[in-house]
């Protein structure tokens, strides 16, 4: 191997890896192998930052091997235009360069070659819920057996257990139903027993809901416990949130963007757990001309730092930026509005 290194993508090219990189700051996202060339060339943005940062998982392993895969978890700075940070990714390089060049010298020594960056300073720690995701997905792509918390999961979700009976239940048996949600009627499974379902485990496969391809049937067993819960005497926040996260991945837009519209005229619109989560889940659908205004207004009853810090993150989202800076400047925002956008700049000077 050469010792130069320009990017991410020629390393794996030219170490002849398959590999596959996904996003996991919004949502599991797969990033196409090209777009992400594109992205380290810089002729493309990164498409859904969050909090001004591209995290990555790359997962890579040998053409002849997908037994033992290598796994990365990095992260790297994104600039006020979207674009990744290529000092940061240049900084990574070296450090690569260092490490494919200790384990060459382990090689020929015949010590132990390490296999990942866990001390690099762009490395970092999803937590437990993306870390279960991530894994159950990663075993599709490879396809490779889900985890032993799988069937008993289903098992759960068909009743027979009783749906009281759900603290066996744990995160990695979730995430691998979801991840196999078009297998084993598992879809079916989880639309006939979402609204029997008890509040912990449906916030559950509500929020892992958020990493998969959402279908009709589901959509509308979803929207049906959100609308159920949203005329409650008590309402449980978290779990609107949830659903909300859940029907941000529904195939059906029309859906999605009535759901959007219906909770942001609603009281529970100005929660923290519920702006947050169509912030961060819902951006593709908060562009559209109804919704941004109601969001942004939402936004507003917000304290001035939990709006600035919401702010920045979508705005950082590229397709994000420029229909929220026309709502901004707009003539008929409200005196609240008014009031946030002044104390944002401040904020900023």
């Amino acid at each position: 191997m050469e010792n130069k290194l320009d990017s991410i993508s020629q390393f794996l090219k030219r170490g002849e890896f398959e590999y596959r990189l996904y996003d996991l700051g919004r949502k599991l996202t797969l990033l196409p192998n090209d777009l992400f060339q594109r992205i380290e060339d810089q002729t493309e943005r990164y498409p859904c930052p969050f909090q001004q940062k591209a995290r990555l998982a790359l997962l890579f392993w040998s053409e002849f091997d997908k037994s033992e895969p290598t796994i990365w978890f990095l992260q790297f700075p994104i600039d006020e235009l979207g674009y990744l940070k290529l000092a940061s990714r240049d900084a990574f390089m070296q450090e690569l360069l260092v490490h494919v060049g200790s384990n060459l010298h382990a090689q020929q020594s015949g010590q132990k070659m390490q296999d990942s960056l866990k001390e690099s300073a762009f490395a970092f720690k999803p937590r437990q819920d993306r870390l279960a995701i991530f894994h159950a997905f990663a075993t599709v792509e490879l396809k490779q057996q889900p985890s032993p918390y799988y069937l008993p999961t289903q098992v759960y979700l068909k009743g027979k257990l009783g749906y009281e009976r759900w603290e066996f239940l744990g995160l990695q048996g979730i995430a691998d139903i979801i991840a196999r949600l078009q297998c084993e009627n598992n879809e079916h499974l989880l639309s006939h027993a979402l609204s029997k379902l008890p509040i912990p485990p449906l916030i559950s496969f509500a929020e892992n809901l958020e990493h998969a391809a959402v279908g009709a049937e589901l959509s509308l067993a979803l929207k049906l416990r959100l609308q159920q819960e949203l005329v409650a005497k008590e309402i449980n926040t978290q779990l609107v949130a949830a659903l909300i996260r859940a029907l941000s991945s529904s195939k059906e837009e029309a859906t999605r963007q009535q759901v959007l519209n219906h909770i942001l005229t609603m009281d529970v619109a100005k929660e923290i757990e519920v702006i947050a989560a169509i912030a961060g889940r819902a951006w593709q659908d908060i562009t559209q001309k109804e919704l941004l205004p109601l969001f942004i207004q939402a936004l507003a009853h917000q304290k001035q730092d939990a709006f600035n810090v919401i702010l920045i993150d979508i705005m950082g989202i590229p397709e994000v930026r420029e229909p929220v800076l026309k709502v901004l400047r707009s003539p008929e925002r409200t005196a609240l509005l008014s009031k946030r956008i002044g104390g944002f700049f401040a904020g900023l000077s």
